[in-house]
């Protein structure tokens, strides 16, 4: 085959294949299946960070409190919480490093079953950490 036939050829199978991987977009998460205890850790170079998120599904709608696992804070509110296919974000007000500030930080998690893998940030100070989360109960 010549290399000219050969290059469509790739072409072609190359962009059939992305049509199908675009259709394979994950399931969407329904609010019920999230609603319980998660134990999320956040990771900020050498140190670790251990929240406990309580969502509960009321009437339909999803909200949720997160308390860190030292005390610093409890049952704070999260705020513009979203649930959109298997993608989870809410903003949350809380004091944090490195000088105790109360500052709002932004959790965007894609969940896979009992899993959330995201990132926690904030645009203030330029900070942009991993977060992950297990489901505990439900």
């Amino acid at each position: 085959m010549s290399g000219k036939k050969w290059l469509i050829l790739l072409s072609v199978l190359l962009l059939s294949s992305s049509g199908l991987i675009l259709a394979q977009e994950k399931p969407a998460v329904k609010p019920e299946n999230l609603a319980g205890t998660w134990e999320l850790t956040v990771e900020a170079g050498e140190m670790v960070f251990n929240l406990n998120l309580a969502l509960v599904l009321e009437n339909g709608l999803l909200s949720g409190k997160v308390s860190e696992s030292y005390g610093t804070f409890a049952d704070v509110p999260v705020e513009d919480l979203k649930l959109e296919n298997s993608s989870l974000s809410f903003n949350l007000t809380v004091p944090s490093p490195p000088d105790g500030l109360t500052r709002t930080w932004t959790f965007e998690f894609q969940v896979s079953g009992e899993v959330l893998e995201g990132i926690v940030y904030n645009n203030d100070i330029q900070v942009s950490v991993p977060v992950r989360g297990k489901k505990l109960s439900g």
